[in-house]
């Protein structure tokens, strides 16, 4: 199964891969003498290999690899329990309950604390436009259990023990009308007209550099603005564009807001607003600290404005956010934020990640306890943002998301619903990215696959702008327009047009898969309970 996913890639074995756990669903009985245990190194050694980049951002992040490729393990066994229990105890054809188990544990991987939706079976197929196009109706979920469909189907055909005429028909039959069907499915939408409304819109994705390192170095901030300066400016050398985007915290000087409830310090006040007057009332000081919050709030966003004049085009930059404050527990609230700003350099409005990684970007409970930051390389926690927004910029409805938002299928969806219901739906979602963590490796082309399906999903143009890579532009069918090096600076320009069409998955979302996870755990209970039972009854008798 590692082959199937980068670096290997070798995405047409994915409809051959899961032939030999197939094999261990439909045999009699499994053998060793712990072939649990067995299953779940085999899931374990997988995943060590599939995601080995997490070891790659610091040395502690070493034990996360090993601890989630652990707990990733899990779930290999899980599939062939579930799937076994739907086969020899339901009497299910095999086609079914592989496609039933297979699902409701991605299902479960992708949700349960926080979910982790990378590596999974139905990603391998994005290149094969007409295939993945059923995403709009079943999420890639879906997609994977098109795939799944499919090797169960061979699997009929050459592992089953227990093909037979009518069963084998079966299988066969219902694993052809599941593939022949995505594909229909797929042709048909892709043949759909799209809105023509012109202009398309002009953005300029400036992808640049700079490897990542979980140290605080004051100088690089200079250097990183420098860079990516440098990089805007050549791309807009080949003529003017609607949109610049900078990826996630590329801009060093993280904003500021002071709430207004939270005293200055008097030298501070006196150093900015010169010696207080003799004469001075609590208006007076009041109007003081307003004026010197207001001035270092400000002092933030003056080097933004500069450059922003300096590039004449709205301007969409990753930037992190300070907020004093002492309803938290440290005096300080952090923010992982996406900033709009207009040509003039004046903001229009900014994105907070409503999603920070658990474990990358916060501690559970670290909040309440912030001790337990000093037990990791993290100086603090993010705190999530409160809403999604979306901003007009030459007649088009642009939204924002940031990094591993664009791996979190209900995020996304979440997302256009609420801003489809509050001002409009969205024609394109940019995501800010900082992939210079990973140095270049296999999870680039992960998280690279992952928007390719939230576009499909949500039939909205994905554009990305990422540190190290990869930028690129995506349409509402999930092609890869327009992409960025691996690694390596670059403008990437993309002529975005618009999708809008109807989305079942806006809709229904994730329920066909929920429904797949509350079937196969009614029917593994019931299992459970009937083989309790009959053991209590065989304890019951009496013994010769």
């Amino acid at each position: 199964m590692f082959l199937i996913h980068p670096p290997a890639d070798l995405w047409p074995a994915a409809w051959i891969a899961p032939l030999p756990w197939l094999a261990l669903v439909t045999s009699d009985q499994l053998r060793g003498r712990r072939p649990w245990m067995t299953l779940w190194a085999a899931g374990f050694g997988h995943w060590l290999a599939t995601i080995h980049w997490l070891r790659l951002p610091h040395p502690a992040t070493s034990i996360g690899w090993v601890a989630l490729s652990a707990y990733l393990g899990l779930f290999l066994p899980l599939f062939v329990a579930v799937a076994r229990c739907l086969v020899h105890r339901r009497r299910w054809p095999l086609v079914p309950a592989a496609v039933m188990a297979w699902v409701s544990v991605e299902q479960v991987r992708g949700s349960f604390l926080g979910g982790f939706t990378f590596g999974g079976l139905g990603h391998t197929q994005w290149r094969w436009t007409t295939l993945i196009q059923c995403a709009d109706a079943f999420g890639a979920i879906g997609v994977s259990g098109v795939v799944m469909a499919g090797a169960a189907g061979l699997a009929t055909l050459l592992v089953d023990p227990r093909r037979s005429g009518r069963m084998l028909r079966w299988n066969t039959g219902l694993a052809a009308i599941t593939v022949a069907g995505a594909v229909a499915y797929g042709a048909w939408r892709l043949a759909e007209p799209l809105p023509s409304e012109p202009p398309a819109l002009d953005v300029l994705l400036v992808q640049g550099s700079i490897d990542t390192e979980l140290k605080h170095d004051p100088d690089a901030a200079v250097a990183v603005a420098s860079h990516y300066d440098g990089i805007t400016r050549a791309g807009l050398e080949a003529g003017p564009v609607d949109l610049v985007v900078w990826p996630e915290t590329m801009w060093r000087w993280g904003l500021l807001e002071i709430d207004p409830a939270e005293p200055l310090d008097e030298a501070l006040v006196e150093r900015m607003e010169g010696a207080e007057p003799a004469d001075a009332d609590d208006r007076i000081r009041a109007s003081r600290q307003a004026r010197c919050r207001q001035a270092l709030e400000q002092e933030r966003f003056d080097a933004l404005a500069l450059y922003a004049t300096r590039y004449a085009t709205p301007w969409l930059v990753g930037v992190d956010k300070q907020v004093i404050t002492s309803t938290a527990p440290t005096g300080v609230r952090h923010f992982n934020c996406a900033l709009f700003l207009d040509p003039a350099g004046t903001p229009l409005d900014c994105y907070e990640k409503m999603h920070p990684v658990m474990f990358g970007e916060y501690i559970p409970l670290a909040d309440r306890f912030p001790w337990l930051y000093r037990l990791t390389p993290l100086p603090a926690g993010l705190t999530a943002g409160a809403r999604p927004v979306a901003v007009t910029i030459a007649g088009w409805r642009v939204a924002t998301n940031i990094c591993y938002e664009t791996a979190l299928p209900e995020a996304v969806r979440s997302m256009v619903r609420d801003l489809t219901a509050t001002g409009g739906r969205p024609d394109v979602i940019v995501n800010l990215t900082n992939d210079g963590w990973f140095w270049g490796s296999s999870e680039l082309d992960m998280h690279l696959t992952a928007a390719v399906f939230r576009a499909v999903e949500v039939r909205t143009p994905v554009v990305i702008a990422a540190n190290t890579g990869f930028s690129a532009s995506i349409d509402g069918c999930g092609r890869l327009l327009a992409r960025g090096p691996r690694r390596a600076p670059a403008p990437v320009r993309a002529s975005v047009t618009r999708d809008g069409r109807p989305a079942p998955w806006l809709v229904a979302g994730s329920l066909p898969a929920w429904m797949c996870v509350a079937v196969a755990a009614a029917l593994g209970l019931e299992a459970v309970v009937r083989g309790g039972r009959r053991a209590d009854r065989s304890g019951d008798a009496p013994r010769a």
